[in-house]
């Protein structure tokens, strides 16, 4: 990994355990592991040991884990959905969305290079130097991926603002390619995850689309139509998960999969979606036609979105836990986009494993704790006794859980050392109250593999001698106080980057937009007002579906 330090650490303060209950511990950190963990404080004596004591008002979670992320749009601004969908495929087609997100972003990749030689040509100038040759096709791709590069370091560091320290792959989900990591975890990198290299971990947006021939409309006026007799046609990525689990999981040891993302029938009543519904049962027809009928037990599949599937079916729930499936929850952007969501007290109720997930910037949370803030929300609203200990188990035990008990999640003597500091606004606050009512700008830091690599800028300045960039002033208020230590062999400048991608973005919304003060979404949600009265709008809809149940 990138982050990483060859120094041990010593951490000191409350630990938040599984039912969110405190206690004063001390935690010894090596080469990117806990090796040990010591009631009360304790000192430990090592050669260049680093030794970080918390205040009182501080404590000690657990690194958080995200499952469901599309980092490569985790920049853009909010999209304005003009309707309330039935499925994914309709908005997906829809030419505002077109234009306003997946143009944009073509725009921003094409452009890069060819409107900032400024940021690339250093690059391809060191490659040139070295070999002493002209410019080739290959040296230009390398420059070219320095946008990915961008990608992945911003989106990254917008996560472990939140305490993120795993996510899903971190770019190119679609194509589910071995992409580096940069400052995080992520499932593309097996032995991040504890596994043998041989161990892939398998992330897909769909198994199943319409068609062929069959081009679903994305017209608002159509959005409500009925799309049971839509055409249904496998994607390869579903072939290769059942050849895998027909052959014993030898291929992927894990695999999560987006499926029957649409409107649910759960808080909008007798009605859901036809094609989300007929997805899912030809999902369970097609496992079904396997001879190797318990392998699907051992193939840790997550189902993301899942809203279609007929929960007042017993056999469903049976599937799902029988099968040792797990759901991630999205409640933000399905809100959004299909004023529905899952009913996800059922799930707990009945034994099925449920992570919650991000999604993405269009139409979802900051990051997933702010999802887990949401996700108590949402139940408060509906009336459901889902503890903050399960909601917790959410985002740490539960995903890692999913991927197949890898050492994730919890603080526990031999796992990785990922964890998330957060100051409560007092000693006498329960940690769990603090992580329900704080927001991003009270992480003290996040630290990933035994390294402090984001948080006050106190840390790095007074405490730790690694190297770090100050996140600028023009990403707000609260993230003008904090820092992030980026290795230094990325050769990256986050400051140069912003103001690129924000340059492209300016001129986009100008020309193609007619939108000049559009905004790409800031690295805090403590920052940036327009998300957070996104946030504020979506809990309006979920007040309204509620008041419209109760009728």
């Amino acid at each position: 990994m990138i982050a990483s330090s060859g120094r041990p650490l010593c951490l000191i303060g409350k630990v938040v355990d599984a039912q969110g209950h405190e206690s004063l511990q001390t935690i010894l950190i090596q080469n990117g592991r806990i090796t040990a963990i010591q009631p009360g404080k304790v000192p430990f004596s090592l050669p260049d040991l680093i030794s970080l004591e918390l205040a009182d008002h501080e404590a000690i979670f657990p690194g958080l884990i995200n499952l469901h992320v599309h980092s490569e749009y985790n920049i853009f601004p909010l999209w304005q959905s003009p309707a309330v969908w039935s499925n994914r495929f309709q908005w997906r087609n829809n030419e505002q969305y077109l234009r306003e997100i997946k143009s944009f972003k073509d725009y921003v990749d094409a452009r890069w290079v060819k409107d900032y030689l400024g940021f690339t040509q250093p690059i391809i100038q060191a490659l040139t130097a070295e070999k002493n040759t002209l410019p080739t096709p290959t040296m230009l791709a390398s420059a070219i991926t320095e946008v990915q590069k961008m990608y992945g370091v911003v989106t990254e560091l917008q996560a472990v603002a939140g305490g993120t320290t795993l996510a899903q792959q971190t770019i190119r989900l679609e194509t589910n390619a071995s992409l580096p990591n940069f400052i995080i975890r992520n499932t593309g990198a097996p032995a991040e995850l504890g596994l043998p290299l041989t161990q892939k971990v398998f992330s897909v947006v769909d198994f199943v689309r319409p068609g062929p021939d069959f081009d679903p409309p994305g017209s608002p006026i159509r959005a409500q139509e009925d799309t049971s007799a839509w055409p249904m046609m496998r994607h390869p990525s579903f072939d290769d998960f059942l050849t895998s689990v027909q052959q014993g999981n030898n291929r992927y040891y894990a695999s999560i999969a987006h499926i029957a993302e649409g409107r649910a029938g759960y808080l909008q009543p007798g009605k859901p979606d036809g094609f989300s519904r007929r997805e899912f049962s030809e999902f369970r027809q097609a496992l079904a036609s396997l001879s190797n009928k318990d392998a699907l037990k051992t193939a840790h599949l997550t189902l993301t979105h899942a809203c279609g599937l007929d929960y007042s079916d017993p056999s469903t729930i049976d599937f799902l836990r029988d099968n040792h499936i797990s759901i991630v929850w999205s409640p933000v952007s399905n809100l959004i986009l299909y004023r529905d969501t899952i009913p996800v007290k059922t799930l707990l109720d009945q034994g099925v494993n449920v992570c919650l997930g991000s999604d993405w910037a269009p139409s979802g949370s900051k990051h997933v704790w702010d999802e887990l803030k949401f996700a108590r929300h949402f139940c408060d609203m509906v009336g459901l006794s889902v503890s903050d200990a399960q909601l917790l188990a959410m985002v740490t035990q539960n995903p890692a859980k999913a991927l197949g008990h890898v050492p994730a999640g919890a603080i526990q003597t031999g796992y990785n050392a990922d964890f998330f500091i957060l100051q409560k606004q007092s000693s006498q606050q329960s940690a769990l109250a603090a992580l329900h009512t704080q927001d991003d700008r009270s992480v003290r830091c996040t630290i990933v593999n035994g390294r402090v690599i984001y948080g006050d800028q106190d840390l790095f300045t007074n405490t730790l001698t690694v190297d770090y960039e100050r996140i600028p002033i023009g990403e707000g208020n609260a993230a003008a106080q904090k820092a992030v230590s980026i290795n230094s062999s990325l050769h990256f400048d986050l400051t140069k980057s912003l103001n690129q991608v924000d340059a492209l973005m300016h001129r986009y919304a100008t020309d193609a937009l007619r939108s000049p003060n559009l905004r790409r979404t800031r690295l805090l949600s403590a920052d940036d007002h327009l998300y957070l009265t996104r946030i504020h709008m979506v809990k309006t809809h979920l007040a309204e579906l509620v008041q419209n149940l109760k009728k």
